[in-house]
């Protein structure tokens, strides 16, 4: 019997956030929103919080860290915040903290960076992955370290910081390929310096989009988080990667799914989000999408 091979990308969901609703949806109307996902007495709706792993011939990559389990600097997001499983997962895929060798946060947000580092139990803040070099743009770094007051509570140093005293944090300006196939492209908007990652497998292509699509209403142009940094540029950002992604073939992900989306379903998911008529049915590597994809926040 043939063995069976293991997929070269793998999305995992490590974590869940309920967030306001308002926040997460901006200037749309909640009457419309509330039609896609059903909120709790508090307005707060749940998203997932994911990461990607590559089993990349040259080693591990992960993509994304969840929030990890330091203890919340704010007991105000204790009940907003479902425990990190990162660690977790990677131990039922049998592996541990020092096989990854490469580590990509597509920005620094507390929410999606704060497993890069873990507290010992002596009180020292040191890497999560010993081995790893991290990856994270500069504008990002630049934006975590320097903070505006609208975006200061998102961020916290003992996330990134001992990441710098240890020399394992390298900060690239642009895209990079930062290893064979897989490569790093900026797509502001969400953050500043916020980045995707898009890695080349032997049969496909899979693109982690980090914030930029947080649930599949997102993929509408219009829909964007109020908290975005510049909405315009998340407009700009998720119009280009989707041109890109359907273009070449890309699965994608996270888009409000517990699993990989062809770029080739985009269309007809979105419009499914938005309880609109499904248009014609898309034709994605020679078979045609007849049914729209369930909806998962």
């Amino acid at each position: 019997m043939a063995k069976s091979r293991r997929p070269f990308a793998q999305l995992l969901r490590v974590s869940t956030t309920r967030t306001d609703g308002g926040t997460l949806f901006g200037a749309t109307v909640k009457e419309r929103w509330e039609r896609f996902v059903s909120p709790d007495r508090q307005n707060r709706v749940a998203i997932g919080n994911y990461s990607m792993l590559v089993d990349h011939p040259d080693g591990w990559i992960l993509v994304n860290v969840g929030p990890g389990d330091k203890s919340p600097q704010s007991l105000d997001i204790a009940p907003m915040r479902s425990r990190s499983s990162l660690l977790r997962e990677l131990r039922e895929l049998g592996l541990v903290p020092k096989d990854i060798v490469k580590v990509v946060l597509t920005h620094l947000h507390d929410e999606h960076a704060g497993g890069a580092t873990h507290m010992t139990s002596s009180g020292r803040v040191l890497p999560t992955f010993p081995n790893a070099r991290y990856f994270v743009q500069k504008d990002a770094l630049d934006d975590a370290l320097n903070p505006s007051e609208r975006s200061k509570s998102l961020y916290r140093d003992d996330d990134y910081q001992p990441l710098l005293d240890a020399g394992q944090l390298d900060v690239v300006d642009g895209p990079m390929e930062i290893a064979q196939g897989v490569w790093v492209e900026p797509a502001a908007g969400p953050t500043p310096g916020h980045q995707i990652v898009v890695a080349e497998g032997p049969d496909e292509t899979y693109a982690f989009l980090g914030t930029l699509v947080p649930t599949s209403m997102h993929l509408t142009p219009e829909v964007v988080a109020a908290a975005d940094w510049n909405p315009e540029a998340t407009c700009r950002a998720k119009q280009s990667v989707r041109q890109h992604a359907v273009k070449e073939s890309w699965n994608v992900a996270p888009v409000g799914r517990d699993e990989w989306v062809c770029a080739g379903d985009l269309d007809a998911l979105a419009v499914f989000s938005l309880g609109e008529t499904l248009p014609k049915a898309p034709v994605v590597k020679g078979r045609a999408v007849k049914e729209p994809l369930p909806v998962a926040v």
